[in-house]
């Protein structure tokens, strides 16, 4: 038994910030099924990254805009308990798909969109990149230490993407309990711009004037001295100091007496050398492994048994290891349901499920209503 047995999820998100979310609840057992347009979804365009947003989800490829693919997605919603998107405000209402149109086939259904600013206000009809809400959050001019002279910083990986998508994952379950009591379903959305501002929540204003934070140096190596990066003999070491006790340990067992002489302490040992004298003295910390040198939490054997990394089989890519499930609980463990679909890869499993006979799939596919994978799947989308 899952978590989530039982409970129907219809993705007809693309990129990230919309995928990601349900993604995470196909990993809690839900039954996901990804609505791609005939084209594929355009973030396998981008290649590898789009395999972190859609495993353990069946797909079926339909053209949205063709009346007779519009019917069969309507039929899907029939069936599901939440509708999921990423669209730019009036998009769903151009395609017939809004929560007004979802609620006339299933009134008890769930509906979330993950916008960009959000469903009012002057920018709500525009969408958006992960990028453009670390600016407005202030979270690149945090990254780049601007107070200290440097430039904003751009962190490469799409929190504000995924960020969104959590926010939505809470959302949903949220209005899945209120349905458990209730019997009522209802609208609800997120935004990249909610994102950003989780991930600057330290920020206050008070009484019209911001507080002051901890901030980080101008090396961009920690916000202190017992709170930062420190270079060793052969790489980096993060350490973790909070608090009297373990600053004093951390100065007894460097011998330094000041910052610049922890500095010059670390410099004179290896990592893993440190690692062992710091964990023997209670100082917490960590070696940074480089992803690009094959290292860190995906590679290690421990974490692989503890579900944080998974393996699967991919049918054109192979072994894919990858982040395991992000929640483990004990009567209803998470799963990972299988590799990230090919473009329509489950079509005619699923229209074999709305009542549609072999002819009718075959006369659909002919017209590009619908598509699955064929001899030509490499040439139409690589191997994504």
């Amino acid at each position: 038994m899952y978590a989530l047995d039982d409970v129907r999820v219809l993705d007809f998100g693309q990129y990230v910030a919309g995928p990601f979310g349900p993604m995470i609840l196909a990993d809690l057992g839900a039954d996901v099924i990804k609505v791609e347009p005939v084209r594929g979804d355009g973030m396998r365009l981008v290649g590898k990254p789009y395999f972190g947003s859609q495993r353990g989800k069946r797909d079926i490829a339909l053209d949205l805009k063709d009346p007779r693919g519009h019917e069969l997605a309507l039929a899907l919603v029939a069936t599901a308990d939440v509708v999921h998107h990423n669209m730019t405000r009036g998009t769903a209402t151009r395609l017939r798909l809004d929560y007004e149109a979802c609620r006339a086939v299933r009134e008890d259904v769930i509906y979330c969109n993950c916008y960009a600013y959000g469903p009012e206000g002057p920018l709500s009809h525009l969408g958006g990149l992960d990028p453009l809400f670390q600016a407005s959050s202030g979270l690149e001019y945090d990254a780049g230490a601007t107070h200290a002279g440097n430039m904003p910083l751009y962190y490469r990986f799409g929190m504000c993407d995924t960020g969104n998508a959590m926010l939505s994952v809470v959302g949903v379950l949220l209005a899945l309990a209120h349905r458990d009591r209730t019997g009522e379903g209802q609208e609800l959305w997120t935004s990249l711009l909610d994102a950003g501002t989780l991930f600057a929540s330290d920020a206050l204003i008070v009484d019209g004037a911001p507080i002051e934070r901890p901030r980080l140096d101008p090396g961009l190596h920690g916000l202190s001295a017992g709170y930062r990066l420190y270079e060793t003999a052969d790489g980096w070491i993060q350490v973790a100091a909070i608090g009297a006790e373990p600053m004093a340990a951390l100065r007894e067992c460097t011998h330094a007496a000041d910052d610049d002489g922890l500095e010059d302490a670390f410099r004179t040992r290896t990592s893993q050398q440190w690692r062992s004298t710091l964990d023997e003295a209670g100082v917490p910390n960590e070696i940074p492994y480089d992803p690009d040198a094959g290292f860190g939490a995906l590679s290690d054997p421990v974490n692989v048994a503890l579900g944080v990394a998974t393996e699967l089989e991919h049918p054109t890519m192979g072994t894919v290891r990858q982040h395991g499930t992000l929640v483990e609980l004990s009567e209803t463990p998470g799963r990972v349901q299988g590799p990230p679909p090919l473009v329509g890869q489950h079509t005619q499993e699923i229209l074999t499920e709305l009542g549609l006979g072999v002819a009718d799939q075959e006369e659909l596919r002919e017209a590009g209503v619908v598509t699955w994978p064929g001899d030509d799947y490499e040439e139409r989308y690589g191997e994504w």
